[in-house]
């Protein structure tokens, strides 16, 4: 048993404070995710191999499940922290510390419910600075909004690892306690059960990426994804590489005139002067566009602050700055990496002399079709795809799959990010028009279907279901029903479990927070009476 004190408690708080601050800077490095932040709390208790192998399970636990606009959603890097000290404190099996993330995760998210009204505070906070002409307040404010969001993290991490601190010994008895409950004439082997409802719960993400994505266009890619698993056994990688060598060949054949048409009479000549050395700067400011984001504007104190640089050069009358200052900090919402185009075709169209009715129509017209688009690209398709990929390894043991995932999250997202700002300051109008076109059509429905066959190879791999039913002894053998079902078709248990968690979330209309727990139930019971094993 690894003992844990007040220096542990303490550090890991520290740990979720800074994913809380990684979360809402627009996950510049993505440790937050379970298969990072499950395997530096696994290296902070000195047991990294628990870590990774629980941060591993909980990212296809996780998949999928990120805010959009308002909503909220269980938080992931404070369950990981959770479920993994609870495990090397204890010495539970990983699959059975992965149900103990979820408690953990709902808390932080209702916590997080009460900051995104809380914040509030600071954009009216900014209000009253622009109102006084101290400009210079807005950066100050805004990095102080993201300070509620990271305690948002690190209060429950310290409450719960607190309370595990004062007595482990206690804890870990009352753990042993449950590995073999009687009643009766039965033996229940509570903690086994657990195991296995774990291995089932990777379900719902899969689930949830289909609720997001699916449509009949598309569902043949996740039956390819499916089978390429199932029978084939091939890795997440390489369905990635095989289903998106389809599927962009497939699209671009069937949509090549389209695109080419679009592309080549809709876009203008470059405009503006601006050097690479704006564009790092602007860039690197445009991460805390959603330092503050509150139900009320969201990112307007945010804008307000990546717009300062830009107005204070443009406007030298005090009086006009304050007007634009206003604008800025006006309701404002769209994606946080793909949104940089909106930010750069506001930058150009400023230098280019636009009043300040254009510059609000533009940003009203264009978040929402822009984060349509970009949460697509950012949040549900390649964030789930680099970290699912690093937990693939991860699963293996094998401790390449957190840098994996960060060496695909970081460059790829960083790149998105600055390249839309260039083109969207170079293009402006001209490529707004195209992405509202049947160009953003056809890029969603490419999207959708590459993460298709994703969903089907995470349902066939990563969704662990089994059953140890015998079916007849013959000669001295047992006939058992798990290879009858495997020549039927591999993977079935896991497909229909994953449409079983599909079913709840879509058909049937539940939270992702009731649907977990009628998942983790549903497999629990049947794992207690033998059905799964």
């Amino acid at each position: 048993m690894t003992a844990i004190g007040p220096f542990e408690v303490g550090l890991l708080g520290l740990l979720a404070f800074f994913f809380g601050l990684d979360y809402i800077w627009c996950t510049p490095l993505g440790i937050w995710r379970p298969v990072v932040a499950g395997t530096i709390t696994g290296i902070l208790l000195g047991d990294p191999l628990t870590g990774l192998l629980v941060g591993s399970l909980l990212e296809f636990v996780f998949a999928g499940l990120f805010t959009i606009g308002g909503g909220t959603v269980p938080e992931a890097g404070t369950g990981t922290i959770a479920s993994v000290a609870v495990a090397i404190v204890t010495g539970l099996k990983p699959e059975a510390a992965v149900p103990l993330a979820i408690p953990v995760a709902v808390l932080t998210m209702n916590i997080e419910i009460v900051v995104r009204s809380f914040d509030a505070v600071f954009t009216h906070w900014a209000d009253r600075e622009i109102e006084r002409g101290n400009f210079d307040m807005i950066p100050i404010i805004n990095i102080l909004g993201a300070v509620p969001w990271a305690l948002s993290r690190a209060i429950p991490i310290w409450l719960l690892l607190g309370a595990l601190a004062i007595n482990p010994p206690a804890v870990k008895a009352a753990i042993d306690a449950l590995q073999v409950v009687h009643i009766g004439p039965f033996a229940i082997k509570f903690w086994d059960a657990m195991a296995v409802a774990g291995a089932v719960l990777p379900a719902l993400g899969a689930a949830i990426l289909m609720k997001l994505m699916i449509s009949r266009r598309n569902v043949m890619f996740f039956i390819l994804g499916f089978a390429l698993a199932a029978y084939l056994k091939l890795s997440l990688l390489a369905i990635a590489l095989i289903s998106g060598s389809i599927i962009f060949a497939i699209y671009y054949l069937i949509h090549r005139e389209t695109l080419e048409t679009q592309l080549s009479t809709t876009t203008a000549p470059p405009a503006g002067k601006a050097t690479t050395k704006d564009f790092i700067k602007w860039f690197g400011v445009s991460w805390f566009m959603q330092s503050s984001w509150n139900y009320e504007r969201m990112q307007a104190t945010g804008t307000a602050h990546v717009m300062l640089g830009i107005e204070k050069r443009l406007r030298k009358d005090p009086e006009e700055l304050k007007s634009w200052m206003k604008l800025h900090n006006e309701f404002f919402n769209t994606a946080v990496h793909l949104g940089n185009l909106i930010y750069g075709m506001v930058i150009s169209l400023e230098e280019q002399g636009a009043d300040p009715d254009t510059i609000r129509g533009v940003k009203t017209a264009l978040m929402g079709p822009i984060a349509g688009l970009g949460d697509s690209i950012e949040w549900f398709t390649l964030l789930p795809i680099a970290f699912l990929i690093g937990a693939s390894l991860g699963l293996q043991g094998n401790f390449l799959g957190p840098v994996v995932a960060l060496l695909i999250w970081i460059p790829f997202s960083w790149a998105l990010k600055y390249y839309s700002l260039v083109y969207g300051y170079k293009y402006g109008l001209s490529l707004a028009e195209i992405l509202k076109g049947d160009v953003l059509k056809i890029f969603r429905e490419g999207i959708a279907a590459f993460a298709m066959a994703m969903v089907g190879g995470i349902a066939a791999t990563y969704v662990r279901a089994t059953t140890p039913i015998v079916l007849a002894q013959y000669g001295g053998q047992a006939i058992k029903l798990q290879p009858v079902l495997d020549q039927l078709m591999p993977s079935l248990l896991p497909l229909l479990f994953t449409l079983y968690a599909y079913w709840l979330i879509k058909t049937k209309g539940y939270s992702y927070g009731k649907a977990v727990i009628i998942l983790f139930l549903t497999a629990f019971v049947l794992a207690l009476i033998g059905v799964l094993g």
